[in-house]
């Protein structure tokens, strides 16, 4: 497969900004970006080769503030789901993909203000419980940060802490994920090494989201985003439906 390596690294530069302000997003502009040239078959496990150094970059900025007791918690939960959604992405053809991709995107704005609404409080057995499911969601499509940072806010987390821990999360995940397509044969050489390199263009959209996060608010942030999400997903329904 040849890759537009400009285009996935304009993707990559915008990605990390929209993750790097709100903690989720990012993973949705890659899909909205690339998908159609790469396939959606190819652009999840793409995503989550990427992830790798979106999530580090992240760190590295955020790195004083992590709840790590709960990173482990969450993420030994989630790596069996992991496993359980990548078997669900292989089984998937193209045109099934493509329209469960879509699908997700459009509904993914009101389940996130639903989450967002309802102020949860988790108990370990919750904790648990919604680790396992967001490593089923994750290994199957894009876009499952939005339920780590839902998540995360009802533990009472935000800002600067709730970003970092959301990062760490997200690498385990990511790296969870990228072993897991490799196992499954769905997770070629050129599309790791352009996800790595994708990454690591991260590095300076996450700073200067860093940089932003101090001094606006995300109301105007997640609208734009929930529009890209939407008109997003109905674009890939229409290509599926027409494949």
């Amino acid at each position: 497969m040849s890759f537009d390596y400009g285009l996935c690294l304009l993707a990559a530069f915008l990605a990390s900004l929209v993750s790097g302000l709100g903690g989720f997003g990012g993973g949705f502009i890659i899909v909205l970006f690339l998908a159609p040239v790469v396939g959606p078959k190819a652009v999840i496990p793409l995503v989550a080769a990427y992830a790798i150094f979106g999530n580090i970059s992240r760190i590295l900025v955020y790195r004083r503030d992590i709840d790590w007791p709960l990173v482990g918690q969450f993420t030994l939960a989630s790596l069996p789901g992991v496993y359980l959604g990548a078997n669900v992405f292989v089984w998937m053809n193209e045109a099934m993909l493509g329209m469960f991709l879509g699908l997700t995107l459009i509904i993914a704005v009101p389940i996130r203000r639903l989450l967002k609404k309802y102020e949860f409080r988790y108990g370990m057995k919750t904790i648990i419980g919604f680790g396992f499911l967001f490593g089923t969601i994750s290994g199957t499509t894009a876009g499952s940060g939005m339920f780590v940072i839902a998540g995360l806010s009802g533990l009472g987390l935000g800002g600067v802490a709730l970003l970092g821990t959301d990062a760490a999360i997200g690498l385990v995940n990511a790296i969870a994920r990228s072993a897991a397509y490799w196992q499954f044969d769905s997770l070629p050489r050129d599309i790791f090494i352009a996800g790595l390199l994708m990454g690591l263009v991260t590095f300076p959209g996450t700073w200067i989201a860093s940089r932003l996060v101090a001094m606006m608010g995300l109301k105007l942030h997640n609208l734009l985003i929930e529009g890209l999400i939407i008109g997003g997903g109905g674009f890939l329904i229409h290509q599926a439906s027409t494949r």
